[in-house]
């Protein structure tokens, strides 16, 4: 259970968001489960082998994200009714607000801004496209349950969309949208990235900054290979899990 000293050494964010990612694996494995009373604040601390500063303050991050509990003269606890985690493939292109729904929950958005304009420097350069070039930029808050879980922003080439139907029919999910209209989308190229959150967007998500958390970066293509979309989406760590299936070579 105690915190991994080498990997310590090598690690350059504070101690308390390792704390905390230690914590929350613990609660992933089940070594701790909804509803159960954590050890004594001296007594955990030894077991992870930090001081009680240390934990206190990863303590407080979790009571703040509605993990845990603390219950005057009872001591602290998990909560039973803490956020479901949504786990996944990464195998097949598929929408947040999809994946919630297979989840029997309830994607919602938040701070919804939509705007259309020539592509920046820095979009010409990811899409491969002049500054004359007009683009539709999304950007929004997602939530379950009323809670933060994800940030998105998305850029779609304006020959591929209509800017006033997308005015008027966005419902959340740009890759539902283009795929609804039957834009020629063919597959997504995605970079998985590690990544810890910045103070401004920490903010949105109601998290501390330099909180790890997951970012995925993916452009889309269309039948003919050329590149139609682009998006950074930041995920909520304790919200999502993602996974791969990996193959041996075929002829193995």
């Amino acid at each position: 259970m105690e915190l991994n000293r080498k990997k310590l050494k090598l690690d350059t964010r504070p101690l308390y968001l390792l704390v905390e990612e230690r914590l929350l694996d613990l609660i992933e494995q089940g070594y701790f489960k909804p509803g159960e009373k954590l050890p004594s604040e001296p007594v955990l601390a030894r077991e992870l082998g930090i001081s009680r500063s240390t934990l206190r303050e990863a303590l407080r991050v979790f009571e703040e994200e509605g993990l845990i509990s603390r219950k005057r003269g009872l001591g602290t606890f998990i909560k039973e009714n803490r956020p479901r985690v949504i786990e996944t493939g990464l195998e097949t292109l598929e929408s947040l607000d999809s994946l919630a729904q297979r989840y029997g929950l309830e994607a919602g958005t938040k701070d919804l801004k939509l705007s259309l304009s020539k592509a920046d420097r820095a979009i010409q350069e990811k899409l491969g496209v002049s500054k004359n070039e007009m683009v539709i930029t999304i950007s929004r808050i997602k939530t379950t349950a009323d809670r933060p879980v994800a940030y998105m922003f998305d850029v779609l080439l304006g020959k591929y969309v209509d800017w006033e139907d997308l005015k008027a029919n966005f419902r959340g999910s740009a890759l539902d949208y283009v795929l609804e209209k039957k834009v020629p989308v063919s597959y997504a190229r995605a970079n998985i990235i590690p990544t810890n959150c910045p103070r401004n967007l920490a903010r949105k998500l109601r998290i501390p900054p330099q909180t790890p958390i997951l970012l995925l970066e993916e452009t889309l293509f269309t039948r003919d290979g050329e590149k139609l979309g682009y998006s950074l989406n930041y995920f909520v760590r304790e919200f999502f899990k993602f996974h791969v299936i990996r193959r041996p070579p075929s002829g193995s």
